[in-house]
Protein backbone atom coordinates (compact mmCIF):
# COMPACT_ATOMS: atom_id res chain seq x y z
CA UNK A 1 0.00 0.00 0.00
CA UNK A 2 1.15 3.31 -0.73
CA UNK A 3 1.84 5.97 1.54
CA UNK A 4 -0.27 8.54 0.52
CA UNK A 5 -3.07 5.41 0.48
CA UNK A 6 -2.73 4.88 3.50
CA UNK A 7 -2.39 8.61 5.16
CA UNK A 8 -5.75 8.80 3.47
CA UNK A 9 -6.90 6.05 5.04
CA UNK A 10 -5.78 6.86 8.34
CA UNK A 11 -7.29 10.61 8.16
CA UNK A 12 -10.55 9.06 6.82
CA UNK A 13 -10.52 6.89 10.02
CA UNK A 14 -9.68 9.52 11.86
CA UNK A 15 -12.30 11.00 11.04
CA UNK A 16 -14.91 8.62 11.73
CA UNK A 17 -13.72 7.83 14.96
CA UNK A 18 -14.21 11.89 15.94
CA UNK A 19 -17.33 11.96 14.17
CA UNK A 20 -18.92 9.05 16.35
CA UNK A 21 -17.77 10.29 19.84
CA UNK A 22 -19.05 13.72 19.88
CA UNK A 23 -18.11 16.00 22.95
CA UNK A 24 -17.73 14.25 25.71
CA UNK A 25 -20.26 14.73 28.96
CA UNK A 26 -18.41 16.79 30.74
CA UNK A 27 -17.80 19.42 27.94
CA UNK A 28 -21.41 18.87 27.13
CA UNK A 29 -22.16 19.65 30.89
CA UNK A 30 -20.03 22.41 31.43
CA UNK A 31 -21.67 24.18 27.77
CA UNK A 32 -25.45 22.96 29.16
CA UNK A 33 -24.86 25.02 32.42
CA UNK A 34 -23.72 28.11 30.49
CA UNK A 35 -26.48 27.68 28.33
CA UNK A 36 -29.28 27.40 30.55
CA UNK A 37 -27.85 29.91 32.61
CA UNK A 38 -27.96 32.97 29.78
CA UNK A 39 -31.40 31.38 28.79
CA UNK A 40 -32.83 32.55 32.24
CA UNK A 41 -31.29 35.84 32.50
CA UNK A 42 -32.63 36.72 28.98
CA UNK A 43 -36.14 37.60 28.11
CA UNK A 44 -38.73 34.92 27.83
CA UNK A 45 -39.07 33.94 24.22
CA UNK A 46 -42.03 34.81 22.75
CA UNK A 47 -44.85 31.73 22.93
CA UNK A 48 -46.06 30.15 20.20
CA UNK A 49 -48.36 27.57 21.38
CA UNK A 50 -51.11 27.18 23.58
CA UNK A 51 -51.57 23.87 25.77
CA UNK A 52 -54.72 24.33 27.92
CA UNK A 53 -54.71 26.53 30.19
CA UNK A 54 -51.03 27.88 29.82
CA UNK A 55 -49.40 29.79 26.47
CA UNK A 56 -45.39 28.48 25.84
CA UNK A 57 -42.63 28.82 23.16
CA UNK A 58 -42.31 24.97 21.58
CA UNK A 59 -39.08 24.48 19.61
CA UNK A 60 -39.13 23.41 16.39
CA UNK A 61 -38.79 19.79 16.20
CA UNK A 62 -41.12 19.28 19.42
CA UNK A 63 -44.54 18.15 19.23
CA UNK A 64 -46.97 18.04 22.19
CA UNK A 65 -47.71 14.74 22.72
CA UNK A 66 -50.50 14.50 25.45
CA UNK A 67 -51.88 16.86 28.40
CA UNK A 68 -52.35 14.38 31.25
CA UNK A 69 -54.23 17.39 32.96
CA UNK A 70 -53.75 21.15 33.53
CA UNK A 71 -50.38 20.32 35.30
CA UNK A 72 -48.67 18.13 33.96
CA UNK A 73 -47.89 17.90 30.06
CA UNK A 74 -46.27 15.62 27.36
CA UNK A 75 -43.75 17.12 24.89
CA UNK A 76 -41.82 14.94 21.99
CA UNK A 77 -38.71 15.55 20.42
CA UNK A 78 -37.28 12.47 18.28
CA UNK A 79 -36.65 9.88 20.62
CA UNK A 80 -36.81 12.39 23.97
CA UNK A 81 -40.34 12.51 25.86
CA UNK A 82 -40.58 15.15 28.35
CA UNK A 83 -42.82 15.95 31.01
CA UNK A 84 -43.60 19.86 31.70
CA UNK A 85 -44.89 19.87 35.14
CA UNK A 86 -46.71 23.39 35.55
CA UNK A 87 -47.99 25.07 39.25
CA UNK A 88 -49.58 28.38 38.48
CA UNK A 89 -49.83 29.01 42.19
CA UNK A 90 -46.24 29.06 42.51
CA UNK A 91 -44.47 32.61 41.38
CA UNK A 92 -41.49 32.78 39.39
CA UNK A 93 -39.33 33.59 42.57
CA UNK A 94 -40.55 30.01 44.50
CA UNK A 95 -38.10 27.82 45.72
CA UNK A 96 -40.89 24.83 46.26
CA UNK A 97 -39.74 22.50 42.99
CA UNK A 98 -35.97 23.07 44.36
CA UNK A 99 -36.89 22.38 47.89
CA UNK A 100 -38.77 18.91 46.91
CA UNK A 101 -35.76 18.02 44.28
CA UNK A 102 -33.30 18.40 47.27
CA UNK A 103 -35.50 16.27 49.79
CA UNK A 104 -36.35 13.36 47.37
CA UNK A 105 -33.01 13.14 45.73
CA UNK A 106 -31.61 9.14 45.53
CA UNK A 107 -30.04 9.28 42.72
CA UNK A 108 -26.60 10.67 41.81
CA UNK A 109 -26.43 13.99 41.33
CA UNK A 110 -23.75 14.87 38.65
CA UNK A 111 -24.17 18.19 38.15
CA UNK A 112 -26.45 20.87 39.61
CA UNK A 113 -27.07 25.01 39.77
CA UNK A 114 -29.16 27.53 40.32
CA UNK A 115 -30.67 30.77 39.22
CA UNK A 116 -32.13 33.40 40.73
CA UNK A 117 -32.46 37.37 39.93
CA UNK A 118 -34.33 39.86 41.64
CA UNK A 119 -37.54 38.34 40.93
CA UNK A 120 -37.18 34.75 39.63
CA UNK A 121 -35.17 31.30 40.99
CA UNK A 122 -34.29 28.37 38.87
CA UNK A 123 -32.37 25.39 38.52
CA UNK A 124 -30.97 22.90 36.65
CA UNK A 125 -29.60 19.24 37.21
CA UNK A 126 -27.84 15.97 35.63
CA UNK A 127 -29.08 12.97 37.35
CA UNK A 128 -27.11 9.60 36.87
CA UNK A 129 -30.11 7.54 35.68
CA UNK A 130 -28.43 4.57 34.48
CA UNK A 131 -24.71 3.52 33.24
CA UNK A 132 -26.51 5.12 29.64
CA UNK A 133 -28.89 7.69 30.28
CA UNK A 134 -29.45 10.89 32.12
CA UNK A 135 -32.14 12.82 33.90
CA UNK A 136 -31.88 15.69 33.24
CA UNK A 137 -34.50 18.77 35.00
CA UNK A 138 -34.52 22.37 34.32
CA UNK A 139 -37.00 24.25 36.48
CA UNK A 140 -38.44 28.24 36.40
CA UNK A 141 -40.42 29.17 39.77
CA UNK A 142 -43.43 26.96 39.67
CA UNK A 143 -42.54 25.27 36.13
CA UNK A 144 -40.33 22.38 35.82
CA UNK A 145 -39.62 19.98 32.89
CA UNK A 146 -37.44 16.65 33.00
CA UNK A 147 -36.19 13.95 30.09
CA UNK A 148 -34.52 11.19 30.16
CA UNK A 149 -31.04 11.06 27.51
CA UNK A 150 -28.02 9.75 26.22
CA UNK A 151 -24.78 11.13 26.46
CA UNK A 152 -25.48 13.37 23.26
CA UNK A 153 -27.12 16.54 23.19
CA UNK A 154 -27.39 16.95 27.00
CA UNK A 155 -26.12 20.92 26.04
CA UNK A 156 -28.66 21.67 23.52
CA UNK A 157 -31.41 20.10 25.40
CA UNK A 158 -30.94 21.56 28.06
CA UNK A 159 -30.80 24.89 26.54
CA UNK A 160 -34.03 24.12 25.08
CA UNK A 161 -35.94 23.08 27.77
CA UNK A 162 -35.13 26.56 30.03
CA UNK A 163 -36.63 27.86 26.72
CA UNK A 164 -39.60 25.94 27.08
CA UNK A 165 -39.50 26.00 31.11
CA UNK A 166 -39.04 30.25 31.30
CA UNK A 167 -41.44 30.84 28.28
CA UNK A 168 -44.76 29.80 30.30
CA UNK A 169 -47.65 32.03 31.12
CA UNK A 170 -50.98 31.42 32.97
Amino acid sequence: MSKKLSLILSTLLMMLLLTGCGKPIEEQVETGMTNVETVFKESPIETNTEIGKIKVYIPSGYTIEDSEDESNYLLKKGDHHFILFVNPNEQKNSKLLYDLFKQNQAKEVVEEKTFKTEDSFGFTAILQNDEKTYELIVNYGGVKISTLSNPKNVDVLLQEMMQIAHSVSF
